[in-house]
């Protein structure tokens, strides 16, 4: 941005319009401090400076409605009230199976994105900041609920109470509204004041502006308000459809609306008990039979061969007094035999017990991988992100790096033991009475140190995942954390949580010097009595002397190798629980991938039939699509709309068997979609999704993520996407990177950017979801007109707020409560006045 001259009156409303890209959020940022100032300065009035923020993409916190509203503030429920009903959010709240209690998921996951945005905004309302800044908030709203939202929220609440407003709206029916209109191009202002100012400087946007007035109203005539949004049944069913799609924490919802915990993540799983036997195959069985034997073989081996050294080496010095036979130079050579052959035994065993574990590890990660990329969304809905990051992190590198170093040492220790006891006992027989009771000693040490240390470590290992969520959670909206000042409270909350994972570490801590103390006392007793029973044999059994340095050598060895066993039983077991959290993911249930392959340049003609198809989200919920029986017909442009939850997005998710129906079928190109590999079929279709998704890398591999395009094919797409003036004023063109989430490029970009993908799939269907919900009402206009030439021989299915949008299309499907209410042309539907889709497009 450049040349920004521009004065926000204090108690205004001031909306900031432009196409997509042209530095709306951007010069939100600036105002924010979250962009470098090059030249110039920014000043807030620091006298009524305090700032609240609705973002772009809604920030929620994983916490309840009613949380995310106040942002820690004290409750006013007259202020609350007021907030919740200026934001259309009573209908919602009523029919929440905890009311506002109810617990909204990971980033709001189990709200629609309509009602994030409200929340959002709502705690803008509440907060009674000076400066209320928001975003686009009206884009993702429909029609009625954006008027009441503006008329009711932003106007009647926020400008009444003399609060400064800067909106960022591509709805220009509301710019008469405004006290300073500034029209972004470019990064630069392109005109600032009122209508007039914008008439001059960019007739065609306020020809717009005329015709959004015009449409206003006609609504107007037809006697359609903001009393819509009070149509507390329409919402109260709306939402049950949105939680049982998104939550799976409703299981049914009674005419009474009986309230619950409204709780909808799981507590994590957590097992009780030993480590099982089923844990430690698992492992095993990941790791081979065949390696874990050729293992335990060669570190039998290793320790017969260090025995034998040691009585070859006994035998040598007994040698000398009793004339034996054999010479020193054999001896010698069998001496140095035995040890290269014990060194080379001990190198190839602890390196096959590396590899193994490796191998083990890479399983393990693949197979968890696998299976959570594999989880149906239900899984995401109620799993936090970081909870998975710590399996995928502090677990895998426990097993990566300390598991196997534990094993290694476990079985060094045990054959040492084993050797130490054995030639004690060769020496002198009855040493093996005083091993059992001892043996004994440490079993009940060692059961009581595990039983305390296992559950420890069970308990800091569930207690990192909320230090991942939470920490994940606070760098999604470190914008809106900043602008309302904070930090320190979001910093407090995540030290208490690190306290919470220290806590157990250190009883850990205290727990393993409880049992060096112990193992101590007993392997000095060890010691002691190993002493004396070889120096009993001596005197009393004639025992030869060098057998008996070599009881006492070994009895000196014997103490510390039974504290390090104990110890590396307990590690193990510890190291144990990862795997065993580890097995809780890799047996989740998956989507079913299987099926049989059509032929490779299935579907040629992208005809899609519905056939009696009736969908829900859980066996135990009611059906969201109820007998649908439609025909896409190949090239067809198929409009879809209908109200809050009528079933429009669940229908695309059906197609994509993202849900499984359970009555009908779904046929493409007469193809049983059901029968068709998941892969396969999804590779087949085309999705521009309402929420863009960007992955960190270039942007030719995000357009190109298998790298079969030329470079003249990714320049078509980007023209046709109207982004190839945005990516070639880029320095490095297609090779410049993406950040994470594309957050350095607007909302509306990542959906052209999404639009270009699609078009280098080449798919036969194309389904866009709200997919110009975020650019302006021109560029939205272009697209139409690209997608109706570029997408001409393809089947494309639109779901769209804005009628318009989908004005063009050769038939339009109208849903409502999961079924067809509607479908035909545009004309016929709009021919029959009374009709479900002529009151839409009057709304």
């Amino acid at each position: 941005m450049s040349d920004i001259n521009i004065e926000i009156p204090a108690g205004k409303l001031t909306m900031i319009i432009g196409q997509v890209g042209c530095g709306k959020s951007s010069l939100l940022s600036a105002i924010l401090g979250e962009m470098t100032t090059i030249s110039g300065k920014v000043e807030i009035n620091r006298e009524k400076g305090s700032i609240a923020l609705a973002a772009q993409k809604p920030w929620l916190v994983n916490a309840s409605l009613q949380d995310n509203i106040l942002f820690s503030r004290e409750l006013d429920q007259q202020r609350y009230k007021g907030v919740i009903n200026a934001c259309a959010l009573s209908p919602d709240i009523e029919i929440l199976p905890g009311g506002d209690q109810t617990e909204i998921g990971e980033k709001g996951i189990n709200l629609s994105g309509g009602q994030k945005q409200r929340v959002s905004v709502a705690r803008t309302m509440y907060s009674g900041r000076d400066i209320i800044i928001l975003d686009d908030p009206l884009s993702a709203l429909d029609v009625h609920v954006g008027r009441h939202l503006f008329e009711e929220g932003i106007v009647s609440w926020l400008l009444n109470n003399n609060q400064t407003v800067i909106l960022v709206t591509h709805q220009l029916q509301y710019l008469r509204r405004a006290d300073l209109i500034i029209h972004l191009k470019d990064g630069r202002v392109a005109a600032m004041g009122g209508l007039d100012d914008l008439n001059k400087a960019d007739p065609e946007t306020y020809s717009s502006w005329s015709q959004a007035v015009a449409q206003e109203k006609e609504e107007a005539e037809a006697g359609l308000d903001s009393e819509h949004v009070g149509e507390a049944e329409e919402e109260r069913e709306a939402l049950k459809r949105q939680l049982s799609k998104k939550g799976s924490f409703i299981k049914s919802m009674s005419k009474e609306e009986e309230k619950s915990d409204g709780k909808l993540i799981e507590t994590e799983e957590q097992a009780q008990g030993s480590v099982s036997f089923k844990v430690y195959f698992y492992y095993m069985r990941s790791a081979g039979w065949a390696a874990i034997a050729f293992v335990l073989f060669l570190r039998s081996a290793t320790a017969a061969l260090t025995i034998g050294n040691s009585f070859w080496l006994s035998a040598w010095s007994e040698a000398g007094l009793s004339n034996s036979s054999r010479t020193t130079g054999e001896y010698l050579g069998g001496y140095a035999g035995l040890s290269v052959a014990t060194i080379v035994g001990q190198i190839v065993s602890y390196t096959s017990l590396v590899m193994a574990a490796l191998i083990a590890s890479t399983g393990l990660h693949q197979n968890m991988l696998r299976n959570v990329i594999r989880a149906p969304l239900r899984f995401f809905d109620t799993t936090p992100i970081g909870r998975i990051l710590n399996r995928f992190s502090s677990d895998l590198q426990m097993v990566d790096t300390r598991l196997g170093q534990s094993l290694s040492s476990l079985l060094s220790c045990f054959f040492q033991c084993l050797s130490a006891i054995i030639v004690n006992t060769v020496v002198m027989p009855f040493f093996i009475v005083f091993v059992i009771p001892i043996a004994i000693c440490y079993y009940f040490v060692q059961k009581y140190f595990i039983t305390t240390s296992r559950e420890l470590q069970r308990i800091d290992s569930t207690s990192k995942s909320p230090i991942f969520a939470y920490f994940s959670e606070t760098l999604g909206g470190l914008s809106t954390i900043r602008a309302y000042g904070e930090e320190q409270r979001f910093y407090n909350t995540l030290i208490y949580r690190i306290d919470r994972n220290l806590r157990p570490y250190l009883y850990l801590q205290a727990a393993n010097r409880w049992l060096g103390t112990r193992l101590e006392l007993i392997g000095t007793l060890i010691v002691l009595l190993a002493g004396l029973s070889t120096l009993v044999g001596a005197l009393t059994f004639n025992v030869d002397p060098s057998l008996v340095g070599l009881g006492i050598t070994y009895s000196l060895q014997i103490a510390g190798y039974l504290n390090w066993l104990v110890r590396n039983v307990a590690d193990t077991e510890l190291q144990m629980n990862s795997v065993e959290r580890i097995k809780f993911y890799t047996d989740v249930d998956t989507e079913p991938y299987e099926g049989k392959a059509p032929v490779s340049d299935w579907p040629m003609e992208g005809d899609i039939r519905f056939e009696d198809v009736s969908v829900r989200y859980a066996k135990d919920l009611d059906a969201v699509l109820k007998r649908i029986s439609l025909c896409f017909k190949k090239g067809e442009k198929v409009g879809i709309c209908g109200r809050t939850g009528s079933g429009k997005s669940t229908l695309t998710l059906a197609l994509l068997r993202v849900i499984d129906i359970f009555e009908g079928r779904i046929l493409i190109d007469g193809v049983d979609i059901s029968t068709v590999p998941l892969t396969i079929l999804r590779s087949k279709l085309s999705i521009i999704p309402q929420d863009p998704v960007l992955f960190t890398g270039s942007i030719r591999v995000n357009l190109d993520p298998d790298m079969k395009r030329s470079d003249e094919e990714l320049w078509e797409a980007l023209e046709i996407a109207q982004l190839k003036d945005v990516v070639s004023q880029l320095e490095d063109g297609l090779e410049s990177k993406v950040t994470e989430g594309g957050e350095n490029f607007s909302v509306g970009q990542r959906q052209l950017f999404c639009l270009a993908r699609a078009f280098l799939r080449k798919s036969r269907i194309l389904v866009m979801d709200e997919a110009t919900a975020s650019i302006d009402l021109e560029t939205d206009k272009i697209l139409q007109n690209v997608v109706a030439t570029a997408f001409a021989d393809r089947t494309v299915i639109t779901i769209a707020h804005r009628i318009a949008t989908i004005m063009d299309s050769d038939s339009i499907l109208v849903l409502d409560d999961g079924r067809v209410a509607e479908y035909g042309s545009p004309s016929e539907l709009l021919a029959d006045e009374n009709g479900l889709f002529a009151s839409l497009v009057k709304e």
